[in-house]
């Protein structure tokens, strides 16, 4: 069995069981064709396990725990901003960086996170976008 399907496998039986574990080009790489990132549908990812490809420390599961909207300051209707929240474990702490993500719908993606602190027991981790519609 190929890993990336034992993930998917894995990451869809947390979500099942309702186990909560607490930037990259507008179309991600080889995910399912037709996925587009943008606020609609960053939205419908919420709640969803994600699963982060660290160098060192291996697969690491997120959750997409929020979505923030950001007013645009340009008067461009084109621009759309908002911030992905994701939560994950606190340890490893993960730097800064691009990572490899995978989710069981849109398949692997590059993503840029950055940390964002904590929230209870977990950490926070964000990616910010700005897109041009």
């Amino acid at each position: 069995m190929k890993r990336r399907t034992l993930l998917k496998i894995a990451g869809s039986a947390l979500v099942l069981a309702g186990v909560a574990v607490e930037g990259g080009p507008a179309r991600a790489g080889d995910s399912e064709p037709g996925f587009a990132w943008g606020r609609a549908s960053a939205q419908g990812l919420v709640g969803q396990a994600f699963w982060l490809h660290h160098p060192q420390a291996g697969a690491l599961p997120l959750i997409l725990a929020g979505l923030s909207l950001h007013p645009t300051k340009s008067a461009d209707p084109r621009i759309e901003q908002f911030t992905l929240v994701f939560h994950g474990p606190p340890q490893p702490a993960v730097a800064a960086d691009t990572y490899a993500l995978d989710h069981p719908a849109i398949g692997r993606f590059q993503l840029y996170l950055s940390p964002g602190g904590r929230a209870g027991a977990s950490a926070v981790y964000r990616s910010d976008f700005s897109l041009l519609l």
